[in-house]
């Protein structure tokens, strides 16, 4: 492998002056409660700081009470009753799940074609009957009493082998019949149609994709040998799983883009259709992808990543397979300016590469959901359904919340993760600029 760290230096540079100019935000309430984080984190603890965290607020609950979001129905509900929190813990529980597969075997047992082929008729009428006892408890209208009846008729095993779980199936329908838990039952999303969402995500992928590649070119063509393997752009690449930890929910698996030199992978790439919005929640996973990538690689290995289905993805001669350095990947997680002695929070490997150029990232859809669920603010939400107009203040016990309780640290985790990737967001015209900068690199320009 021929090294050409010039051109590599080049690039980490580019990206490393590349900023947005300075600008307001998208004005989303999302938006207004991330730089509210964010001021606060940065020393700014104002008054001013915490109305407008609230603002942000009482602008998503009004958002989401008019258009009479049914997680947040759902949500109050849960607040106001006590009977449907027992019921959600209940049906999220490994023991109702246990107990509903019990009665599905149950069913299956008495399926109408084993009862036609049944040829003892005492047995059949006994199999009818447990049919008819089950499908009555399912739709509500049947005690579980006679199921338990329906089991003993057909023997002590079929007996034994459901009594363990009567009670958990009696407890969730007797829950089923309270008023609180019908009316949350009751609550359904409006259907919406997601038809073109992944057309849209993968003429984005195109796009960036495009740029890339001709920034690829243009990084080829300032490079002075002609024994250089060239710089090219692979398109989803698979982890391998020696790369990553088997509780892999908050590490990506499958990476949009990896900028290759040889078997050398030069930075990791990502693009949401989403834009800013997506990054929130995103990028946590994408640092830690670097990261544990890095961490786990060995120096004197090569790693075979799988390409994903698209044909555009396949590397050459490699067959659907990409070979990449272990030693390459163990720089990934490099600090910006590669100072060894620092833990990274965000490796300078790690890009995001989106159409348009951002001004912020607000807040993650699970992070306003945590707040939007908070007791004071499901109090000021019933106030709006109920044709009220509370005041905003009541929503700041939400603020001192999030800067009091530990089960909510992990939002300012990510907001701090968050302004950092921010940092390390590319338009395509930033990616244009990039390109041009190695134009005028070429040799005889």
């Amino acid at each position: 492998m021929i090294s050409n760290a010039p051109i590599e230096r080049r690039l980490y540079a580019l990206m490393a002056d590349d900023r947005s100019a300075a600008r307001a935000g998208d004005g989303s309430s999302a938006q207004k409660m991330a730089d509210a984080l964010s001021l606060w984190r940065s020393g700014d603890r104002n008054a001013s700081t915490r109305e407008q965290f609230c603002a942000g607020l009482k602008e998503t609950l009004e958002r989401l009470v008019r258009d009479n979001d049914v997680d947040l129905r759902k949500a109050i509900l849960q607040h106001r009753f006590p009977k449907v929190k027992d019921y959600r813990l209940l049906v999220a529980s490994p023991k109702c799940e246990a107990a509903l597969q019990a009665a599905k075997k149950l069913r299956n047992l008495a399926h109408p074609a084993r009862i036609e082929r049944e040829p003892d008729p005492a047995r059949k009428t006994h199999l009818e009957a447990l049919a008819a006892a089950v499908d009555d408890a399912r739709a509500g209208t049947g005690e579980l009493a006679s199921v338990t009846a329906g089991a003993c008729a057909l023997g002590e095993k079929i007996a034994a082998d459901f009594a363990p779980h009567a009670d958990v199936l009696a407890e969730k329908q007797e829950l089923e019949r309270e008023a609180s838990v019908i009316e949350y039952l009751a609550q359904r999303a409006t259907h919406q149609s997601r038809s073109g969402g992944g057309a849209r995500g993968r003429d984005v992928e195109d796009r960036v994709g495009t740029a890339l590649t001709q920034l690829c070119n243009a990084m080829n063509e300032a490079t002075a040998s002609s024994e250089d393997p060239g710089y090219r752009i692979v398109r989803g690449a698979n982890v391998p799983p020696a790369l990553r930890p088997a509780e892999s929910r908050h590490v990506k698996g499958e990476l949009d883009f990896l900028l290759m030199h040889g078997n050398d992978v030069v930075l990791v790439g990502e693009t949401k259709a989403g834009g800013a919005t997506a990054i929130g929640a995103d990028c946590l996973k994408l640092r830690n992808a670097v990261v544990e990538m890095a961490a786990r690689a060995q120096q004197d290995r090569a790693y075979a990543f799988t390409l994903g289905g698209d044909k555009r993805s396949v590397d050459v001669g490699g067959k659907g397979k990409l070979q990449v350095s272990g030693e390459s990947l163990k720089r990934l997680a490099a600090a910006p300016g590669d100072a060894p002695d620092v833990q990274p929070t965000w490796p300078a490997s790690a890009r995001y590469f989106l159409p348009d150029a951002v001004a912020g990232i607000p807040l993650s859809q699970r992070a306003v959901a945590y707040l939007t669920w908070r007791p004071a603010s499901l109090d000021y939400a019933q106030a709006l359904f109920d044709g009220a107009q509370p005041a905003v203040e009541g929503l700041e016990s939400v603020w001192r919340e999030l800067g009091e309780d530990p089960k909510l640290a992990w939002i300012w985790e990510e907001r701090a993760l968050a302004e950092q990737a921010l940092n390390a967001v590319h338009g395509s015209e930033s990616i244009a600029g990039f390109t041009a900068a190695f134009a005028q690199m070429k040799p005889g320009s």
